[in-house]
Order: structure tokens, then C-alpha cells, then sequence
């Protein structure tokens, strides 16, 4: 299943045996290639990669400077990199990585070797989140439909609310559970993404072109209750806001410690405690339901505007060759070793789409709809989602460095990672 000219990278988060009951927390990599046996690198302190990680994430979030931002990525070319670039046999030009642990958050396309070489000028840079679902057998569906959902409106005033204020209510009511866990997915603020109506239109008229068909919603038809009646489009695009908060501590006071009339926020209860539940996409209606939550109402969960992750799973994404999350942060969530990334990326992958394109930290409306044209067009023409975005991407750093310097480069350009299923 292995392509002549590529290698799979395996990494592993691991314990590492250090004798009288003590361990420490470590990467390795098996390295598959077409020719010779199943290679294993260890390749250190978990920990410590980890922690450049973090830096990096930072930096590429921020104001950072260049400097900063080139120092983290070459440490992360030695750490991560460096030794597996030794071993691979010398006509590999098409990696396929499956990352582990904190690793799902690396752009590898973004590292940087001792010349300054971006990872995605010397091979082609391919995901998945495990090797074995390169075996699956993910037959397209045979026709060209797309469907793309783009700048809904977040503020709607018809919302019906089904349960109101005080705990008991609000305990009843399907979908919020009680209990107090979360306190920051009510202070998401849903902005206008005007700058997707344009990524929009310019993808309905080049499918158009290309004489696909195509549903497009927006505005007010964005909404989730449309999202849920999907069934296995050939391309699903959605151009709107991603977001995963991390799990919060549980309040020191228990439940029954509390007054009996506190009013009790939706987003308090054990329900956000699921890290399928705190990864998701806003579509039409999002905001206004973050208000409900605030006073302790839940607008009809059917079409609150808000997309779990969970939701996302039970799509009928079956044959579906392309799913694009053009949105902010829709590759976050929780990794946990050995079992991938517990946020969007799963829930799609689980919905069976074959080729899933996403995001690591926030995307630039004016850039990201160029970077989108070049994609779909490659992608066409190619008929290799995977190979489109590796090729883009390529182009897009190399461009963007050239003209607006590294740290643009990578924030604009780096963010976009692709996880496949199916034979490459």
C-alpha cells in the first residue's frame, strides 16, 4: 500500500524503561519504506519535544518574531526529523506521517532543516492518523456533488428554547446534562466571516465550470439542521469558525455545596466534560445560542447552530473523496497516545470521509481564499487531494517567505494538514 517513492512514518509516544520502577516519557518512529525491513528510532525525551512543541504553537499564533520562530522549527527539524531523514532510502521524495501524542499539532510541511529549507521543499508531506487505515477500502462515490456551507449568520432571533433557567430544568433537558465542569465555551464570540462568501462564491463558480453540481448555504440557510441532512456529497466544504476549548478543572465546590437558586449555565454541566463535545464548527445561529446558555436557556439542540464533534461523527459521509474545514483551529483537540486526536478530525474521519483537509491554529480570510483556489483546481487536475495540498502548501511558504518574510510564511501558509484513509 506503500508508494514506490514514499515511506510511512509511524511515531510513538511511549514509556521508556529506566529501571527501579522509573520511567520517562518518550518519541520513537518506525519507518516503512517499499524496500528494506521495518525501521525503529528512538528519538528522545518526550517532554522535551513536546515543550518545543508548545513554543511553536505560540509563535505561530502570535506577533512572533522571525528569529523565534526559525529557532523552534529547526530544533523541531533535529528532534523530529533529523534521524529519520538519515535512514530513509535515498529515492523517498513522498512522506506519509501519522503523528502521536502532542506531534498531531506539528506542521511538518513548516520545519526548517540547517539551511533554512522548508520540510516541503525536499519531499512531498502526506497524514494519516494511523497506518492501518491506508488497508481500508474507501471506494468515492461516483458523481460530482459539492456542497459548501460559508458565512452563516451566527445571530438568529427565532431560535426556539426548550429549557429554562434553574438546574432542575436545565438537568432534564436532552443534551446538557448537569453538573459543573466548563466554564469558557460561553465566552466563544462567533464574528462575521464575510471574507467566506467570497471563498464561497469563487468555489460555486468553478464548480460550476467544471460542470459539478452544487448546494451552497449561507447566511441564514447555514444552518445545522441542513449540515445533518448531508448525504455522501462528493466534495462537503465549510468555510466557517472551528473551535475546541480545553477540558477546565472541576469547580472545588460539589454541585451540593452550591445555593439551591443558582442559575446554571448550560456550559457548566458534565456535558463539555466529553472532548467530542468541546470541538465542533459554528454555523447559523451559534452566538445567539451562546447567549441562551448564559442565562440558562437551551435553544433546540436539533439546530442550535452548534456542531460537536460527536455530531459530526454520525454524518453520512460514507464515499465522501474530500472534506474541507476551512475554518480556524479545526485540527485541534485532545491527543491522547495511541488513540489520535479526540476533536474534529476524528469525527470526520469516522463519518468515513477518505480525504480530510484542516487547520492547527488560526487561518487569514484574504489568504486562505487564494490558497483555497489553488488547492481545488490542483486537486482537480490531479484527482490527489493529498498531493494538491503538498504542492500548494509548497508553493504558498516558498512565495509568501520570499515576499513577506518566514514568520507570514508559516502563519498563512503552514496551518494546513490533510489526514487520509485508503490506499494513497
Amino acid at each position: 500500500m506503500i508508494p514506490k517513492d514514499s515511506a510511512l512514518i509511524e511515531y510513538v509516544r511511549y514509556s521508556h524503561f529506566l529501571g527501579k520502577g522509573k520511567f520517562e516519557p518518550r518519541y520513537g518512529a518506525v519507518v516503512l519504506a517499499t524496500t528494506g525491513p521495518p525501521r525503529w528510532l528512538a528519538l528522545g525525551s518526550a517532554e522535551d519535544m513536546d515543550a518545543t512543541v508548545s513554543r511553536c504553537q505560540a509563535l505561530e499564533r502570535g506577533a512572533s518574531n522571525a528569529g523565534a520562530l526559525s529557532e523552534n522549527l529547526e530544533t523541531l527539524y533535529r528532534q523530529l526529523w533529523g534521524p529519520i531523514e538519515q535512514s530513509l532510502p535515498p529515492d523517498v521524495k513522498r512522506v506519509i506521517i501519522s503523528p502521536d501524542g502532542q506531534l498531531n499539532f506539528v506542521s511538518f510541511a513548516t520545519l526548517l532543516d540547517s539551511e533554512e529549507r522548508f520540510l516541503a521543499e525536499k519531499y512531498t508531506v502526506q497524514y494519516a492518523a494511523s497506518g492501518r487505515d491506508l488497508l481500508r477500502d474507501v471506494q468515492p462515490v461516483p458523481r460530482t456533488l459539492a456542497i459548501v456551507f460559508a458565512n452563516p449568520d451566527f445571530i438568529l432571533h427565532s431560535s426556539p428554547t426548550i429549557a429554562q433557567a434553574d438546574g432542575a430544568a436545565l438537568n432534564a433537558t436532552a443534551g446538557a446534562p448537569g453538573g459543573i465542569e466548563n466554564r469558557s465555551i460561553e465566552d466563544l464570540v462567533f464574528g462575521l466571516l464575510e471574507g467566506t462568501q467570497q471563498e464561497c462564491d469563487r468555489l460555486a463558480n468553478a464548480f460550476q465550470s467544471w460542470h459539478w453540481s452544487a448546494e451552497v448555504f449561507t447566511g441564514p440557510n447555514a444552518t445545522k439542521a441542513a449540515l445533518l441532512q448531508v448525504h455522501a456529497p462528493y466534495i462537503l466544504h465549510l468555510a466557517t469558525h472551528g473551535f475546541f476549548e480545553s477540558e477546565n478543572q472541576p469547580d472545588t465546590k460539589s454541585l451540593e455545596q452550591l445555593p439551591v437558586n443558582l442559575e446554571r449555565s448550560v456550559t457548566y454541566s458534565k456535558f463539555f466534560q466529553n472532548p467530542m463535545h468541546r470541538s465542533g464548527l459554528a454555523l447559523a445561529g451559534a452566538q445567539s445560542t451562546l447567549e441562551a446558555w448564559k442565562h440558562g436557556e437551551a435553544p433546540a439542540v436539533e439546530n442550535d447552530g452548534i456542531v460537536t464533534a460527536e455530531d459530526v461523527a454520525a454524518l453520512d459521509l460514507k464515499g465522501t473523496w474530500l472534506v474541507t474545514m476551512s475554518a480556524c483551529d479545526t485540527g485541534s483537540g485532545e491527543a491522547r497516545a495511541g488513540e489520535g486526536v479526540l476533536g474534529l478530525r476524528r469525527g470526520f474521519l469516522e463519518a468515513g470521509a477518505q480525504n480530510l483537509l484542516m487547520t492547527l491554529w488560526p487561518i487569514s480570510d484574504e489568504t486562505t481564499v487564494q490558497i483555497m483556489t489553488d488547492f481545488y483546481d490542483v486537486a482537480r487536475k490531479t484527482a490527489n487531494p493529498p498531493q494538491a495540498l503538498a504542492q500548494v502548501q509548497r508553493d504558498w511558504l516558498v512565495k509568501i517567505r520570499k515576499e513577506h518574510g518566514l514568520a507570514q510564511a508559516v502563519r498563512l501558509a503552514g496551518p494546513f494538514v490533510m489526514s487520509s484513509q485508503g490506499k494513497p
